[in-house]
């Protein structure tokens, strides 16, 4: 009885998962030359700092928040299939890094379409509760993108299963 119930489990939380990556959202800027997946429509910001166009996309359900920010650099006349982003890196790095009680956990390169980016993981104290986030940069002609994506510490394993999901969504167009 208990194998049959502990399979039962097993077979509804896969079909969850598939059924729940199916009904994600697909998400295209032509302005950010981007798509990707997230479990419904996005809040979008368009900002302009210091002569950065930006296009902010936001979504949080009820564990996990969603967020992708590409940057324009087009008018500061810098191109990054020229350039070594390197140092660009490294100051947005640490800009995420800044808020109080963040811990850096670990950081690698991801290879994706040809480009090489960069990911971080670190945890940061919400009140009470610990947040582990997952963050990717790359640097792709004129645009900076941050793809992000964070929930509580303590229900990682749902927090990486999202997480395999939102960033293998993630096409440049």
């Amino acid at each position: 009885m208990k194998k049959a119930l502990i399979i039962y489990i097993l077979a509804f939380v896969c079909l969850t998962s598939a059924k729940a990556q199916t009904e994600w959202e697909k998400i295209t800027s032509e302005k950010s030359k981007i798509s990707f997946s997230i479990p419904d429509q996005p809040f979008i910001q368009n900002k302009m700092l210091n002569g950065i166009s930006t296009e902010v996309f936001s979504f949080k359900d009820a564990i996990t928040v969603f967020g992708l920010v590409a940057s324009d650099l087009s008018k500061l006349g810098l191109d990054f299939t020229y350039s070594d982003p390197s140092a660009y890196y490294q100051e947005m790095k640490e800009g995420s890094l800044v808020s109080r009680g963040t811990i850096l956990i670990g950081e690698s390169s991801v290879a994706y379409q040809k480009m090489l980016g960069k990911e971080i993981q670190y945890t940061q104290m919400v009140g009470k509760h610990e947040y582990t986030y997952f963050k990717r940069f790359f640097f792709r002609g004129k645009y900076i993108y941050q793809i992000t994506i964070g929930g509580p510490s303590r229900m990682k394993k749902i927090l990486l299963n999202k997480k395999n999901i939102y960033f293998n969504s993630i096409f440049f167009l």
